[in-house]
């Protein structure tokens, strides 16, 4: 399914030079917003963003924008406990 979304020029700008630049971003600003509310687990929140499904790519792609790891997510429980497994928790 694709959305058009209408920006005024000066917004679009921001999200960088050309068409594929800031839908790219802006795929990236909407997944990180709907992983912060829980409202997509992380690799979802990943493949939203372009770097795939990969649960450490997607972790990284987190990461690099400052967000808290979110066990709210639709499969949060399955991420938690693997963080556990990890963390010897």
């Amino acid at each position: 399914m694709g959305i058009t979304i209408t920006l005024p020029e000066e917004v679009a700008s921001v999200l960088g030079s050309g068409r594929e630049e800031r839908e790219q971003r802006a795929c990236e600003s909407i997944a990180l917003e709907l992983y912060r509310e829980g409202k997509i687990s992380l690799r979802t929140m990943g493949r939203l963003a372009g770097v795939g499904d990969d649960y450490w790519a997607a972790d990284a792609f987190r990461a690099r924008f400052g967000l808290p790891v979110n066990t709210e997510a639709e499969d949060g429980e399955n991420e938690q406990a693997s963080i556990n497994l990890l963390l010897g928790s």
